[in-house]
């Protein structure tokens, strides 16, 4: 199995286990992350039904706290860059979801601690999430200036409805565990102790049915969902206005900072 840099990917019992692993920037998606989660998802539709179940976690205290803010100057460049219309070929975290939706084996969110922004996009593409009494959730892409994006748009609203999808992208507010269960955004809440157990279970329990009627299950329940590339660039042509915005940069400037944003509605 090759060694990654920002993640690890292990493969135990038919089931395989990636855990993203910058856990100084709370796994936060930079370039290369994205670049090496893209990989291994690439190659696991080649590996069915040799692993059957894929559960995604973070290492340390954070699920993933969406994209890397601190490689954006305030000119916006690299975070228009990252997240513009896609380009053929091109890998963008964005992505992640419609790929995701798109893998033959289901896969659980593992969700350990915070997932905001992308972070909650790639926890709600997954067909299950597990979380723990620290774990948090936050469609947090307009305290940034900018809309939901990596499908985020369609995900929140297809699992909790259209109320709970407006609250949360609109206030961009975080979220405790048990809100999140009590809203049907998570499956269950375990202690974090107790949290790899319960998902390995559950994978165990998933990968020793007959594969191929796992697999069309699956796509069953994803059939009367939107197509997420559509989805995605949907998004993208809703946020293209917002970048390099003074309120999106200010955005931006205010998070790195670490200070209270002042927006003039340019």
């Amino acid at each position: 199995m090759k060694n990654y840099k920002n993640l690890s990917f292990s493969v135990n019992d038919h089931i395989g286990f990636l855990t993203l692993d910058r856990p100084e920037v709370m796994n936060a998606l930079n370039r290369e992350l994205t670049l090496e989660f893209h990989e291994i998802l690439d190659e696991l539709p080649n590996l069915f039904p040799e692993i059957r179940v894929l559960v995604i976690t973070g290492n340390g205290n954070a699920f993933c706290s969406g994209a890397d803010l601190s490689r954006m100057g305030s000119s916006g460049s690299e975070n228009r860059r990252g997240r513009g219309k896609s380009a053929p070929g091109r890998r963008r975290i964005q992505e992640l979801a419609p790929t995701i939706r798109n893998l033959p084996q289901p896969v659980i969110a593992a969700v350990n601690g915070a997932a905001v922004g992308a972070g909650l996009s790639i926890a709600l593409a997954s067909d299950i999430r597990i979380a723990t009494e620290r774990s948090r959730f936050s469609a947090i892409f307009v305290k940034r200036g900018l809309v939901p994006d990596t499908a985020a748009s369609a995900t929140i609203k297809a699992i909790a409805g259209h109320g709970i999808a407006a609250e949360m992208s609109l206030t961009g507010k975080i979220y405790d565990a048990e809100w999140a269960l009590s809203k049907g955004l998570v499956n269950d809440v375990v202690a974090s102790s107790d949290l790899l157990d319960e998902c390995m279970e559950l994978a165990i329990e998933i990968a020793e049915n007959p594969p191929l009627a796992v697999r069309q299950t699956k796509q069953l329940l994803r059939v009367r969902m939107h197509d997420w590339n559509d989805i995605v660039s949907d998004e993208d042509s809703a946020g293209e206005m917002l970048y390099d915005t003074e309120d999106q940069k200010e955005a931006v400037r205010a998070f790195l900072e670490k200070r209270k944003p002042t927006y003039i509605g340019k």
